[in-house]
C-alpha cells in the first residue's frame, strides 16, 4: 500500500515539473509526513482533456454514490488489478486519472518472526530527479447541502524486487514521458494499462530505514528522513 509520503517541493516547481497550465494551490510549508484524509496537491486534466490543473484534493476517494465522505477513509489506495471491476474506481479510472507529486514515500516492514514487534519504517525516493509522480484517481462528491468535495486515491501494484522485502505492494510510479497519456480523459487500451500500471524498474528508487517517529502522523520535519542503521 501507500499510506504516507513526503512533499517538500514548492508549488511553483511542481507547476514546472508537471507542465501545469493552471494552478490553484497556494504556497505551503514542506511536509514530511503526508497522511490520508489530508488535503494534497494533485495534477489532473480539465474537461477539455489537455489543460493541466494543479489543485487540492482530500486523500481518500469518495465515490459519487457514497452516503458520507467517511467512505474515503478506507479508500486511500486502489489496486491496479481490480480498477475496472471496482464500482468505486471504475468510472474514475476511465476518465478521471491524476498524478500526485511526492519527494518520496514510506512503507512499513513486518519484522522477522512477526508477533507484536513494531513494524519498521522505510523511505523510498527517486534515484534520479527531484520528484515522483504517483498515479492516482480523483472524484467529485456532492454534500447534501450542495458543496462539492474533491477526493483522490493512490493506485498500487505488485512490488518490484527492491520493495518486496519490505512490502508486497508499491505505488504505481509514472515517468514524465507517460504523463500525457495518463492524464488524458479517455479510456486506456489494455496494452496501455499493462504498461502504465506495471511496477517501477528495479533501479528506479533508493531505500533506507528511517526513525519510528514517522509512524505517528503528528510528527513532522526533516528528522523523519534520517537514516537508521540496522
Amino acid at each position: 500500500m501507500c499510506g504516507r509520503y513526503v512533499l517538500t517541493t514548492p508549488s511553483d516547481e511542481l507547476v514546472e515539473f508537471f507542465g501545469v497550465d493552471h494552478s490553484v494551490v497556494e504556497p505551503a510549508e514542506p511536509r514530511f509526513n503526508v497522511a490520508p484524509t489530508q488535503l494534497v496537491p494533485a495534477v489532473a486534466c480539465e474537461s477539455d482533456g489537455t489543460t493541466r490543473r494543479l489543485e487540492q484534493f482530500r486523500w481518500g476517494l469518495v465515490p459519487p454514490w457514497a452516503e458520507s465522505p467517511a467512505v474515503g477513509n478506507r479508500m486511500i489506495n486502489a489496486r491496479a488489478e481490480t480498477l475496472m471491476s471496482s464500482r468505486a474506481y471504475r468510472d474514475a479510472f476511465v476518465k478521471r486519472r491524476c498524478l500526485l507529486p511526492a519527494d518520496g514515500f514510506y512503507e512499513w516492514q513486518r519484522p522477522e518472526g512477526g508477533g507484536r514487534a513494531p513494524r519498521l519504517p522505510w523511505y523510498f525516493a527517486p534515484r534520479e530527479g527531484p520528484l515522483l509522480a504517483l498515479a492516482g484517481l480523483w472524484e467529485r462528491w456532492r454534500h447534501p447541502e450542495g458543496a462539492w468535495l474533491l477526493t483522490c486515491t493512490v493506485i498500487t501494484t505488485r512490488a518490484n524486487s527492491l520493495m518486496a522485502p519490505v512490502h508486497e505492494r508499491m505505488p504505481v510510479l509514472l515517468a514524465p514521458e507517460d504523463f500525457s497519456r495518463w492524464l488524458e480523459r479517455r479510456p486506456l487500451t489494455p496494452a496501455e494499462q499493462a504498461a502504465l500500471l506495471a511496477p517501477a524498474p528495479e533501479d528506479f528508487l533508493t531505500a533506507r530505514r528511517v526513525p519510528s517517529d514517522v509512524s505517528n502522523v503528528k510528527n513532522d520535519g526533516p528528522q523523519l528522513l534520517a537514516e537508521v542503521a540496522g
